[in-house]
């Protein structure tokens, strides 16, 4: 029986292959319910990987299975939802006009994420479903989760996410690239691991060198592998690598007739067990691990745990976001950015936002989204140190970081750009294209880091903050050196006309020589 705290979520999940919505029951400590779990296959990947765009025909069919979606809400009375489109839409040359559609006929609101994003919604209903969660993210842990589109790789070892890298592979899209070369070839499945091969063989270079102990799989039609091994029980949570690699034998050369009457492969996912399984056989090649780990979760729950962690702001929420930061110190650590400067300016730039938040009027997001484009500033001296805030900006422009949207990253990225002597300007394409909101959030969060910034110009952390506060129309910053400042101070003062403008306050430095002495 439910309560005033309690609530019902819903998740929908727009894929390549089938449309899917998830209502849970989440009562007023976070905890889930599944209520319903639907599913409906539609061809919407079959169309963008083959023609470029979603047909008329399969919008008109998505609307009405939405529909039929939203009526079940309405049933249950949910407010409270969240819908997203992933790679099918997200690649689709009518992705506008798709969204426009739903919008207008169902009244639905859907979101096209990023690749990133999609993964790390997965992931956020990881921790709930494998006990050994904690272990696994201790030890060397290679995590896959095979879209129908799309594929992401992230590496954990000592508790943090060291690696992530999405690639441009999943298993309907192969069967759509390759559907011509199928009929001219008796020995399909050879093609298919020499095409998968091609693909992946880059990420053995790029890859960290950390013993892989174990690997979990996401995705990629695991749930019908494991009801194969299990003989339809699907009970198991992990999947022994000889037995896996016993079926992949087994059925590599079965004609999906076969497939489907004895092996019990469902109709509408048998096209795409074989690429799955063939990717999956690759991607456990590249660990030690003995056997495989199957969360048998999906997008849908993740997206459900993201309306949790909004809600109840979780210690999942917390930790994910903490994996964000790790991800992202490991970005700057392959540009060789200086650890100790990006430190300093990360402290002091954090401190300054804080002392600010009654005048800048930005959450908690947005600091988060500072703090990345600080980690970042400086990673465009790997390729010049001439312009390099315009390297920077070209580098996180062109990255996925798990977790922050492409909207997100436009903003992280022009925070970056904007760290040096350049100032922000509608005349500047990079500056112009954002929306007038998130100009404003740049102009912000650039105005912090350029003062950090300042204060450890000569990178060699000399000037230490004592305390910050507002007084009138100023920004008193009392700080503290035993060194010579004076690059610092002259940095800090052409500085702080642009903060000026920004927030109409005029930032004082004031330094005391020496020790602090309370």
């Amino acid at each position: 029986m439910m309560n005033k705290k309690d609530e019902i979520f819903a998740g929908i999940d727009i894929g390549s292959h089938s449309l899917k919505m998830k209502v849970a029951y989440v009562n007023k400590k976070g905890e889930i319910s599944t209520l319903e779990n639907l599913r409906r296959t539609i061809p919407i990947g079959s169309d963008t990987f083959s023609n470029g765009i979603v047909s008329f025909e399969t919008v008109e069919e998505l609307c009405e299975i939405l529909k039929g979606y939203k009526r079940i809400m309405e049933d249950y009375k949910i407010s409270n939802y969240r819908a997203v489109a992933t790679s099918a839409v997200r690649e689709a040359k009518n992705k506008d006009y798709i969204v426009d559609q739903i919008k207008l006929k169902t009244g639905l609101r859907i979101e096209v994420i990023s690749n990133s994003e999609e993964k790390f919604l997965t992931y956020k209903a990881i921790r709930e479903q494998l006990d050994d969660y904690r272990r696994l993210r201790k030890e060397g842990t290679l995590l896959v989760d095979i879209g129908a589109g799309s594929s992401e790789l992230s590496i954990y070892n000592k508790n943090r996410l060291i690696f992530s890298q999405g690639i441009k592979i999943g298993s309907l899209r192969i069967n759509e690239i390759l559907s011509e070369i199928e009929k001219k070839t008796l020995d399909f499945p050879k093609i298919l691991e020499e095409f998968i091969e091609s693909n992946i063989e880059s990420l053995k270079a790029i890859k960290p060198r950390v013993k892989l102990k174990n690997f979990i799989a996401i995705g990629g039609e695991i749930s019908v592998i494991n009801n194969i091994l299990t003989h339809g029980k699907n009970e198991s949570k992990y999947i022994n690598k000889t037995d896996f690699l016993k079926l992949y034998d087994n059925i590599l050369y079965k004609s999906n007739n076969t497939l489907v009457k004895e092996y019990n492969v469902p109709q509408n996912r048998v096209d795409i067990l074989l690429p799955s399984m063939i990717l999956f056989k690759k991607f456990i090649n590249l660990t030690e691990a003995e056997g495989i780990y199957i969360p048998l979760i999906s997008l849908r729950d993740g997206l459900i745990s993201d309306l949790v962690d909004r809600k109840f702001n979780t210690l999942r929420n917390k930790e994910f976001n903490k994996d964000i930061i790790s991800s992202t110190r490991n970005m700057a650590k392959k540009y060789k950015s200086d650890n100790k400067h990006i430190r300093d300016v990360e402290k002091k730039s954090l401190n300054i936002y804080d002392k600010l938040k009654k005048i800048h009027g930005l959450g908690s997001r947005e600091r988060f989204l500072m703090q990345i484009a600080i980690i970042l500033h400086d990673i465009g001296k790997y390729l010049s140190f001439i312009n390099h805030h315009m390297n920077s900006y070209n580098i996180i422009i062109s990255s996925e970081i798990i977790g922050v949207s492409k909207e997100e990253m436009r903003v992280i990225a022009n925070v970056a750009k904007y760290h040096s002597k350049e100032t922000p300007s509608l005349l500047h394409n990079n500056y112009g294209a954002l929306s007038e909101k998130n100009r404003i959030k740049v102009s912000k969060l650039a105005a912090i880091l350029r003062l950090a910034n300042a204060l450890d110009r000569s990178h060699k952390q000399k000037i230490k903050i004592k305390d910050i506060y507002i007084n009138n129309r100023y920004l008193y910053i009392d700080t503290y050196s035993k060194e010579d400042y004076l690059l610092e101070q002259w940095t800090f003062k052409n500085e702080a006309d642009f903060f000026k403008q920004v927030f109409g306050l005029s930032p004082i430095l004031k330094i005391k020589k020496g020790d602090l002495i309370d």
